[in-house]
């Protein structure tokens, strides 16, 4: 029989044993359940099942893409996000085809739709809340993407952005007819009024928001409203169309009804106001927690159109106005009784906020950016030194790219934007040769590997193609068919 001594040193050896076992399966099966999760699903959601839609926004994880389309009718309240998506992997619903659009039957309460977790993407769906709703899309999250999204039809406000979010650009969005309830009908509200805010005692410091390109439609209040302790918002491309209408008055009956700090509306037109509203209206003042709110304010190629008030009133102390401001039927004037009067300059000193997160690019300030110009450009072939992919981003339609003699399907023209850039607009001229016939525009991360953004057929001497905000580094045109060499004069790429 061994000695206790022996007995001992054999049991610590087993248990020593038994540690190790567990150990190596923990540093085993640890990886294996990390890699099973690390891949992004599509899951395509039955037009008109709501229930697979709630179940599919419950289950989601970073990087998934949930795909809807036709119409999802929805009869049992707010249909909401519960799971954030990160940095690098957002998670996306997209309206497939024609879009999708969410037609509430019955009372949605608040919000028709609510994000309420981080780094999320709303593409191609309409909000209809048929007065179901006092709120249309409620954000109450940081950092995302809408893009052609609509709201319409709810009791106050269309899209809704409070509670600190941060970081978000909206595209090609239209809020509609709302404020159904006869008032809190607002297009697009930021923050809360300092009574409201969610975060008293302190201010609610919604911010770094960009609206591009996204209209208001006969809204029942202001176009936009942007309340104290929120700042760094640009609305750029804006079309407010009060389609002739008196406003509600009591809470606001303006374009743009502003108490934040540092805004810039650029190149943003109101129209057809019937009331006695102004198309840009900033207030300035003290709130509870002591700050004063409204300052810095600037406004680039602002136009008013039909209007019954005037273009302007304000009670900051710094304003300025860019002399490329038009007003045709303003019958208010300049500004408005008793308004401050801001400095004048012109419109080549301006310059467009800029910040690290979404809505942080550089949109346009009324002329056009062309991101590609002068950068580096690469192709499959090259005719010869003459006409080298670089000719194609040069500025000059007297020079071209064309691929090698005998070439036709199949050549590329890849342009290096130098860094990650959001677009939407591409304009192709082949001013020399028009002999492409079907082409594919797509974008890349690292310049190898490529998706699919958009296509057509033949080009011609211009050809503008636009579609939903793409951000990548690279971007390339792949000729699918042509009748012979590819001839590019110009490859041009826009934020809008």
């Amino acid at each position: 029989m061994p000695s206790k001594r022996k007995t001992l040193i054999l049991r610590l050896r087993s248990k020593s044993l038994s540690l190790s076992v567990i150990f190596l399966l923990c540093f085993t099966l640890v990886p294996l359940f990390t890699v099973s999760t690390a891949f992004a699903a599509t899951t395509t959601v039955p037009a008109g099942d709501v229930a697979a839609l709630r179940s599919a926004l419950a289950s989601a994880q970073p990087g998934d893409i949930i795909e809807v389309s036709g119409t999802y009718s929805i009869s049992d309240g707010t249909i909401s996000t519960s799971v954030s998506g990160s940095a690098n992997n957002y998670i996306t619903l997209r309206g497939t085809g024609s879009g999708a659009t969410l037609n509430y039957t019955a009372s949605a309460g608040n919000a028709a739709f609510y994000i309420k977790n981080n780094y999320y993407k709303m593409e191609n769906i309409t909000i209809n809340s048929n007065s179901n709703s006092n709120k249309g899309l409620l954000i109450e999250a940081s950092h995302g993407y809408i893009t052609n999204v609509t709201v319409k039809n709810t009791k106050a406000e269309g899209f809704k952005i409070r509670k600190n979010s941060q970081y978000w650009l909206l595209t090609n969005c239209l809020a509609q007819y709302t404020g159904q309830s006869g008032k809190y009908g607002e297009g697009y509200y930021v923050g809360d009024a300092d009574q409201n805010w969610t975060t008293a005692p302190n201010a609610d410091q919604s911010g770094y928001i960009t609206f591009l390109n996204s209209n208001a439609f006969q809204t029942k209040n202001d176009g936009f409203d942007f309340k104290e302790g929120t700042h760094h918002i640009k609305v750029i491309g804006a079309d407010i169309d009060f389609n002739n209408t008196v406003p509600e008055s009591t809470v606001g009956n303006n374009g743009l009804f502003i108490r934040a700090n540092n805004v810039q509306v650029i190149n943003t037109t109101i129209k057809n106001n019937a009331g006695t509203g102004q198309a840009v209206r900033g207030n300035k003042m003290t709130a509870s927690d002591g700050n004063s709110y409204g300052s810095n304010l600037e406004m680039k190629a602002l136009s008013g159109v039909n209007l019954a008030g005037a273009l302007i009133y304000t009670s900051f102390t710094n304003n300025k106005l860019f002399t490329d401001y038009s007003m045709t039927s303003v019958s208010g004037g300049l500004y408005a009784s008793g308004s401050n009067t801001a400095t004048s300059a012109s419109p080549s000193s301006f310059t467009e906020m800029t910040w690290s997160g979404e809505g942080g690019d550089v949109y346009g300030a009324g002329t056009a950016v062309n991101l590609a110009l002068n950068k580096t450009a690469s192709a499959s072939t090259e005719w010869s030194s003459t006409y080298a992919a670089g000719k194609a981003v040069d500025g000059s339609t007297g020079t071209r790219w064309a691929s090698a003699s005998g070439t036709s399907a199949g050549q590329w023209l890849r342009v290096d934007l130098g860094s990650s850039q959001t677009y939407s607009k591409v304009v192709i001229k082949e001013t020399n040769f028009a002999n492409i016939t079907s082409f594919k525009l797509q974008s890349s991360a690292d310049g190898t590997n490529f998706s699919d953004i958009a296509s057509g057929t033949t080009i011609g001497a211009s050809k503008t193609i636009t579609f939903s905000p793409v951000t990548s580094r690279y971007i390339r045109l792949y000729v699918v068919s042509a009748s012979d060499e590819a001839n590019v004069n110009e490859f041009e790429v826009y934020a809008n």
